[in-house]
């Protein structure tokens, strides 16, 4: 299945996702493309936390690259990135705060996750960041937990940066050793859900079409009692 259709999906109101999800499995199950039918059928409808950074993904593009820019000048020790990084992440933050008043939700506990996801994905997965297709928020964890978090300032400039490129290593590897031992756990839970909906659809299917068969077969017998 193109990116673009879920991309689609995943852009939608969050009440509108899953009988749009559905009306286009339909869709292309009547055209005939089951196998596309079953993907678009398996798209998981995105948490709260999750629609709201796609939402944020689409409408404030810009503060998404900055973001993103900023984590990587943490990462190679950018002076000025931390505030760049703290900055930009109030501002979609308060984006947020905005979408969740208009659409009428409680904000508190959502904001959280959000600010958590963009500070993780901004650090360990920038590209599924900016594609706008979560469906669960990120946990923070090795750099990502420490993005944007404020640095002490008793000591020297020079001793400060010593420290910083000593604490980035060893944080961008436990990030890095994080985030595989995620993807992995991800796909495999992933390759679960799919298969086992995918089988759902196609059971669901089956039995459609057993109806359909069942209502001809009733209409015949009645066609041939009125002859």
């Amino acid at each position: 299945m193109a990116d673009a259709e879920a991309e689609r999906l995943y852009g939608l109101p969050l009440d509108e996702f899953t009988a749009a999800r559905d009306a286009r499995a339909r869709e292309l199950r009547r055209d005939g493309e089951r196998e596309k039918a079953a993907e678009v059928a398996a798209l998981r409808k995105p948490v709260l936390a999750a629609w709201l950074v796609n939402m944020l993904a689409r409408d404030e593009r810009g503060d998404i690259r900055e973001l993103v820019a900023a984590a990587e000048g943490i990462k190679a020790g950018k002076e000025g990135a931390d505030a760049a990084f703290r900055q930009a992440l109030e501002r979609l933050t308060d984006a947020g705060r905005r979408l969740l008043a208009a659409e009428g939700r409680s904000a508190d506990a959502t904001l959280q996750q959000v600010a958590g996801t963009l500070r993780a994905a901004a650090a360990s997965d920038p590209e599924l960041l900016a594609s706008g297709t979560l469906t669960q928020p990120i946990e923070p964890s090795g750099f990502g937990a420490m993005a944007g978090a404020s640095r002490p300032h008793a000591r020297s400039r020079t001793a400060k940066a010593q420290a910083a490129k000593r604490v980035d290593r060893r944080a961008v590897e436990r990030a890095r050793k994080a985030l595989a031992e995620a993807r992995d756990e991800a796909r495999a839970l992933e390759r679960t859900a799919t298969s086992a909906e995918r089988e759902a659809r196609k059971a669901r299917d089956a039995v459609e079409e057993a109806r359909e068969r069942v209502a001809e077969a009733e209409s015949r017998l009645a066609d041939a009692r009125a002859g």
